[in-house]
Parts: structure tokens; sequence; C-alpha cells
């Protein structure tokens, strides 16, 4: 079997080492010499598998994307031409719902005064990472809602359908697939009119697709002064940005929420394995097998008991603002943003924060630093 995969996904050599011939491709679109021989394709967001990419691999048996979100993916071309396909659906949500926490925890770290329980959240996409955003917020104290209008349609009772309950809300972090049709389309879901009523006390942050929010639109409404605080790690039309939006942006990152060492190796575990059942090869090997051990010092909850204290150790372990730093550099270039997403961390890669043990002095504390994503431990342990 002819294996054509994406080099930026992760561990693939030790995860399909006995399943056939692995080779990889660099650019966004594989090259033709590659996609003629491959009977699997493995990528990423960045590349296209639409019809046209399909009729230069006339062997093709299977497609995976080791992402969450499928917009790249052409399924109805997929299953004409039966091919298989799978997706890495939950492997980064950890990783995208650390983001979103640390974003928030720089944010009240300007608001010494805050009460958190009168911090309103609005977490816009009930899957995998805005449940995974919501439950760390909520650890935090803050008052966390979902809002999701398929799922409130199917009668999920968590969540709620209700857009000026988002609007009016402290902070709101977007959590939904780019989708353009059906009952609820999500591109330009914060068109000018939505935009135009939030005001510089609120924080918005985009950790989806950069479509869901207008980049346009925001520009203009953030040249009227009064914006929110905003934090955008993904970008309308990327990898080109509207370079004019970035001065505007608090925190900008080049689409790497989702890439913690963590997830990116889930995804490649789930892809893998899934190749593998689809051609009827003996089941692979997990997470454990092939992540590299990571050896954090033991902290006290005590040492962590304030969001000031967290932010702090948070800062240590994942530096938003290195990010941005670099992000200002090179990003404003479509090569510069590749480069940087392609690229990410990898002479120290960011792992999750589960790898840090946190003991913990009474079940209160340690349910807390479970939610927040830590190795808690209660003390009797």
């Amino acid at each position: 079997m002819k294996i054509v995969a994406d080099q930026n996904i992760p561990a693939l050599s030790d995860l399909l080492s006995d399943a056939g011939t692995l080779s990889y491709f660099s650019e966004r679109i594989p090259p033709q010499k590659l996609l003629a021989e491959a009977d699997a394709l493995l990528v990423r967001s960045v590349t296209q598998v639409d019809r046209a990419l399909l009729e230069r691999a006339p062997k093709l048996k299977f497609v995976a994307s080791a992402t969450i979100g499928t917009e790249h993916i052409d399924i109805q071309a997929l299953k004409e031409r039966r091919i298989g396909f799978a997706h890495a659906t939950g492997a980064n949500a950890q990783s995208v719902g650390e983001y979103v926490l640390c974003a928030v925890l720089n944010w009240l770290s300007g608001k010494p005064q805050y009460v958190a329980d009168e911090i309103d959240v609005a977490i816009v996409g009930a899957g995998h990472t805005g449940k995974a955003a919501g439950k760390r917020l909520e650890a935090l104290g803050l008052n966390v809602h979902y809002y999701d209008p398929p799922l409130c349609k199917k009668g999920i009772k968590f969540v709620h359908d209700h857009w000026q309950r988002v609007l009016t809300a402290d902070i709101i972090s977007c959590h939904v697939p780019l989708t353009q049709n059906g009952d609820f389309p999500t591109r330009h879901l914060f068109e000018n009119t939505a935009l135009q009523s939030l005001h510089s006390q609120q924080l918005l942050i985009n950790a989806s697709r950069g479509a869901v929010i207008d980049n346009q639109a925001l520009l203009e409404r953030a040249e009227q002064g009064e914006r929110p605080s905003l934090v955008l790690d993904v970008w309308e039309n990327e990898p080109k940005v509207l370079s004019g939006l970035v001065p505007y942006v608090d925190i900008a990152t080049p689409h790497i929420a989702g890439h913690s060492l963590e997830g990116k190796v889930g995804g490649a575990v789930m892809i893998s394995n899934a190749l593998l059942e689809h051609f009827g090869k003996p089941f692979g090997k997990t997470l454990s097998d092939v992540l590299p051990a990571v050896v954090w010092n033991p902290r006290n909850a005590s040492e962590l008991d304030l969001p000031e204290n967290l932010n702090l150790w948070a800062k240590e372990h994942f530096d938003l603002f290195r990010d941005d730093e670099l992000f200002r550099q090179r990003a404003l270039t479509t090569d510069g943003f590749d480069s940087l997403r392609r690229n990410y961390r990898k002479e120290s890669p960011r792992r999750e924060f589960i790898n840090q043990v946190v003991t913990c002095h009474n079940r209160e504390q340690y349910i807390q630093f479970l939610q927040l994503g830590f190795d808690a431990r209660l003390l009797s342990e």
C-alpha cells in the first residue's frame, strides 16, 4: 500500500511502519507523482481535497484529515468514488480549551476587581472544543452558557438559541464549523450588525474558522473605537491575513490553538487507526505509545489558587504573547503565515496541562483542577 501524507502530521512513521510505503509532501497540494500512485491520502486542513485533486489520484481508496473540521474535504465526491474517509474528531479539543483559558486569564488580569460569577460567558458551539473551553471557564467560577441552535433544535437541554444573549455576554468564544448553507449557516455569523453591538468591556475570541467573523466588518468596527478586546487564532482567507486588522487585535496567532503535541499526535493516532481498520490491518498504537515523556515538577493547588497565579503558571508553559509576537513579525505574508503554522514550536513542542501534577487539599480543589485540565490528585492519594 502506498500512503501519501502531509509531513506535518507527526508520528506517522511509528504509527504506520508496517502498513505500507509512506511518502510525504510539504506544500498545500501533494505533487502529481505521489497522487498518481496513492492508495491512501492523509492531510491537514490546508489541503483542499476536491474533485480536481481526486481526478489526479485514480487509485485512491482512503482519505483522512488530522483535523476536527471537514470543510476542506468534498465528502460527496469521496462517496461517489467509494473512497473511505475519517477525521480526527475531538483530538485537539483540550488544546483549544487551554488556548481559550489562557486568553481569558490574561483578560481577567486586567480586571482586578471582577466578581467571577458575574462574568457572563457565551460559548458559541457546544461541540468538542466548545465544551472543552467552557468547562475550564466554569472552573474559574465564570457564568458559562452554550449557544448552539442545531443542538437546541434536537432538544438538547444544556444549550440555547438566544442570539441576543450571546451579543450581551462579557466573553464570547467561537467554536463552530464553517458552513454556508442549511438552517444555521456560520459563515459571517458575526457580521456588521452583530459587531456593531459589541463594546469595549467585552472579549471576543475566535478559535474556530476565520470566516465565522466577517474580518472586513470587524476592521471597520475596530476603526470606530471602543472595540471589544479581540483574540483571533483564525483569519478569513488565511493564509492571507487582512493586515489592517492586526493592529487592533490584542492576541493574534496563526491558527495554532489546537497545536499542542497531544492534540497533533492524537489526531495522527486516530486517522492512522482508521486507515488500518479500513484496509483490514491489525489495530495500531495508542497515544501513550508514541508521545514522548515530559517532566514538570509537581505543584500545590494553593500555589495556583488565584487566576493571577494560574495566569503566571500558564505563561511559563503556553505564552500566547510569544506566539503573538512571532505572528506580527512574520505572518502578514502568506508564506510567513504558513511557515509559522507548519513549524510551530518544533524545537520545544507545546504540551498540554494534563502533564502537570497538582496536589489538592480538598475535594473542591480536586474537581476544580480536573476541570482546568490538570492531573489533579488529592493529598490523601
